[in-house]
């Protein structure tokens, strides 16, 4: 036997900890155990390591058999992940309209919405999927997904009473800058089991005006504020903080602010790295400038995770493994655009280089599709060798294909992969969990308490 490459180790007086991130689990060891367990790792068969901490080792995957290929293994999940027909998943553009102006952003913006000729093809091509798949999942995003609710609306009743025909499994998500998520379209988003929100707030009043204003120049923080008085009670919602040089400093301000308003153990926040040097289609000349490096990112994520921990607005959690990370690398998913053109990258809507056919004709997509379905991150020596490879499968392949990008492919539990574990022991300790765990229901077993 031997130690897994993929544990993270944290000591303290009275325990051990070791997380691994193949597995997602957590062991504590008390420190008698923990030598004996050093002791026989390295040889001493008489060192009286309890059968149970080995046990448990071995279940966590913490402790694998000599000859274990633990790469082999992650790269068979990868693959077979990334070909998986058993769940199908679209991205659908309602509208490539938006009705802020953020300076930051990306897209190459038309007051397009999804016409009934492009809905009609999403749906037979769903009604393609439905007789072999056992989970459908739908993500509504834009532009501003709200400026075009009445497809949104009636594709969602279409998508239900397909799937409830067919017995297949339905949620959806939708990311919107929150200014139209008024309580009526709350309770029609419940209705339509939308379960999870992402709203955009990138600082106090101020700043947030600054950083996310309406086309006409005005703020738009005040309405989003009052939206989410009421949709907190309808809704699963995640409020991501858009930070570089310039707000980074603010965001407590914005804490203090939500928390204020009631919304402490309410909603979520998190933080979100903004990439400058992605071109902006809207304004190729333009350049967006203060945006942290991937490494600095990963150190002010923690700083933001540790002040909204106490306001009451996120708590200490440990990442999941995965296996094809995101809808780019699988090959069942893609993003449907308002005009019915396909790509597969979120980061690629509006960008007519990036299109990879067309909803129309799905089944003949252009070549384009094929680096996307043929990136690898198992063929990269970096990867290969990162303790984070589990938890990130090689991160962004859109940023990866890009020299400028490349840096910024990685998740930031390669750079902060210590600091993290240890700040969840710590909660851990605090709040009297012990054993050997698992991520996701240690960290629903934390917001029990």
């Amino acid at each position: 036997m031997r130690e897994s490459r993929y544990n993270v180790w944290v000591e303290r007086p009275e325990a051990a900890y070791v997380f691994n991130s193949r597995s997602g689990a957590l062991l504590r060891i008390p420190t008698v155990h923990y030598q004996a367990y050093r002791a026989f790792m390295a040889g001493d068969t008489d060192a009286g390591c309890p059968p149970s901490v080995l046990g448990n080792m071995i279940a966590g995957l913490m402790v694998v058999r000599g000859d274990a290929d633990e790469l082999a293994k992650l790269e068979s999940l990868y693959h077979s992940s990334r070909n998986s027909s058993a769940h199908f998943s679209l991205t659908v553009i309602t509208s490539l309209g938006c009705n802020f102006s953020c300076p930051y952003c990306f897209e190459d913006k038309h007051p397009s919405l999804l016409d009934e000729e492009v809905q009609e093809q999403i749906l037979r091509v769903l009604d393609d999927q439905l007789p072999h798949i056992k989970s459908f999942n739908v993500t509504w995003f834009g532009g501003e997904p709200l400026v075009g609710k009445k497809s949104l609306l009636a594709l969602s009743d279409a998508f239900i009473s397909r799937c409830e025909r067919h017995r297949v499994d339905y949620d959806a998500s939708i990311v919107t800058n929150g200014y139209l998520l008024n309580e009526e379209t709350c309770r029609q988003l419940r209705s339509r089991r939308i379960s999870s929100v992402q709203v955009g707030l990138d600082g106090p009043p101020d700043v947030h005006n600054r950083m996310r204003p309406l086309n006409n120049g005005k703020g738009s923080f005040d309405v989003i504020l009052a939206n989410l008085r009421h949709a907190v009670e309808y809704l699963d919602i995640a409020v991501r903080v858009n930070i570089d040089s310039s707000n980074a400093g603010s965001v407590e301000d914005l804490f203090r602010l939500l928390a204020a308003e009631g919304l402490a153990g309410k909603l979520s926040v998190y933080p979100g790295q903004i990439v400058g040097i992605q071109q902006n289609l809207a304004a190729p000349s333009a350049s967006y400038h203060g945006c942290f490096s991937n490494a600095e990112f990963a150190r002010e994520e923690q700083r933001f995770l540790e002040l909204a921990a106490q306001y009451g607005l996120a708590s200490p959690r440990l990442p999941s493994p995965t296996g094809a990370p995101c809808t780019a690398v699988r090959a069942n998913e893609v993003v449907v655009g308002s005009r019915g053109e396909l790509y597969k990258c979120w980061d690629s809507v509006g960008d007519h280089r990036e299109v990879i056919g067309n909803i129309r004709d799905y089944s003949n997509p252009n070549s384009r599709l094929a680096k996307w379905l043929t990136y690898d991150p198992f063929q990269n020596e970096e990867c290969r060798g990162c303790v984070a490879l589990p938890v990130c499968m090689g991160g962004c392949a859109r940023h990866a294909f890009d020299e400028l990008q490349y840096e910024n492919r990685c998740g930031t539990f390669r750079h902060t992969y210590h600091e993290q574990v240890s700040k969840f022991v710590d909660f851990a300790e605090a709040n009297g969990l012990s054993g050997l765990t698992y991520g996701p229901q240690l960290a629903r077993a934390m917001e029990s308490r």
